[in-house]
């Protein structure tokens, strides 16, 4: 007490002197500034751990996957189209663990999210001939464009991804909160896609294409918090990295004339560097209250989540290939459960 009544008389005086109010550009630790107050959640006791776990129902979408294509291949065909993979929506999980610091009100927290996904698609023109078939790969498959009577494909993909997060979660006003965050993330991708053809003369085309990714780098975000009763607020996060990874991308063709064994005819890989740019984007609603005599929290929120992985698609090109370049993008429900002790 003695010494901030020193720090406060000396800060009186210099103002006094000097005839105008003098910036403060240091406050030390006697000194306690409420600017934006702390707005936890914390509880009474010495851990102040907690722990998440999410349910996530998500689809998925990665530009540039399409396999044949219709409308041309003859004279004057009629409108086709591009066939694409019939994407579906899978379950998968997050965990996280945290802990309230001492000081300020500052956390931290880690989270890893598990997500797999498959998709497929297939179509055909039954009876066709050279003089009827509009169907043709949407890959280079062979120096000639090929007609088709069928064409498969099929995408198996792995979602692995850790967060690690500084954060302080503070109030603006009464019922509106900021949490502030920066730190790292990680991930690893691992994707599988297959396509198979069926050309008017029997002959057989397989493409094989896969991409396994992994990347580290710098994420930061801000998450807001409208808290219109004690228990209960609308909820946004928004975030944003950029990570600096490697691909191990590998391409294979095959091709089975028939009488003859399956040939191949291409098979080459790559591994470049790169960097990653992510978005992040989750809204909904949160639930939470304190319990035996506020010694523990608990929190569960609803919302959607969304994330934009740009021009992740780096699956190697064929001279003939279009330009099928992408972006990765996951979404969907996201049902959260948090346990503060």
């Amino acid at each position: 007490m003695f010494r901030k009544g020193i720090i406060y008389l000396m800060l009186a005086a210099s103002s006094f002197l000097y005839g105008e109010e003098q910036p403060i550009l240091y406050y030390p630790d006697e000194c306690t500034i409420q600017i934006t107050p702390a707005a936890g959640p914390r509880i009474r006791g010495a851990w102040n751990a907690f722990l998440s776990a999410d349910f996530i129902y998500w689809t998925v979408r990665e530009e540039g996957l399409f396999y044949a294509q219709s409308g041309r291949g003859v004279p004057n065909p009629k409108r086709g189209r591009l066939h694409e993979l019939n994407w579906s929506c899978d379950p998968g999980f997050k965990v996280g663990l945290g802990f309230n610091l001492p000081h300020d009100g500052w956390d931290i927290y880690s989270e890893y999210t598990w997500f797999h996904s498959d998709a497929s698609g297939s179509t055909h023109q039954t009876g066709a001939t050279e003089l009827t078939s509009t169907l043709t790969p949407y890959w280079a498959v062979d120096n000639h464009e090929n007609q088709l009577t069928e064409a498969r494909a099929s995408w198996h993909m792995t979602f692995n991804n850790v967060t690690l997060e500084l954060a302080r979660n503070s109030y603006l006003s009464q019922y509106f909160k900021v949490r502030i965050h920066a730190g790292l993330q990680g991930a690893w991708i691992d994707e599988e896609y297959r396509a198979r053809y069926t050309e008017i003369d029997a002959t057989r085309d397989h493409l094989d294409l896969e991409q396994d990714y992994w990347g580290v780098g710098l994420r930061v975000g801000v998450d807001g918090a409208w808290q219109f009763i004690r228990t209960l607020s609308f909820f946004g996060e928004l975030s944003g990295a950029a990570l600096w990874g490697q691909y191990d991308l590998h391409r294979l063709h095959q091709q089975r004339v028939p009488g003859s064994l399956l040939m191949t005819t291409l098979n080459t890989e790559a591994n470049p560097h790169t960097l990653q740019p992510v978005l992040g984007l989750v809204a909904g609603i949160r639930y939470e209250d304190w319990l035996n005599q506020e010694r523990f929290h608990f929190l569960m929120e609803a919302g959607w989540e969304q994330q934009v992985w740009i021009n992740h698609n780096q699956m190697i090109k064929n001279f003939a290939d279009p330009n099928n370049l992408g972006s990765f993008i996951l979404q969907g429900l996201i049902i959260k459960v948090r346990f503060d002790f």
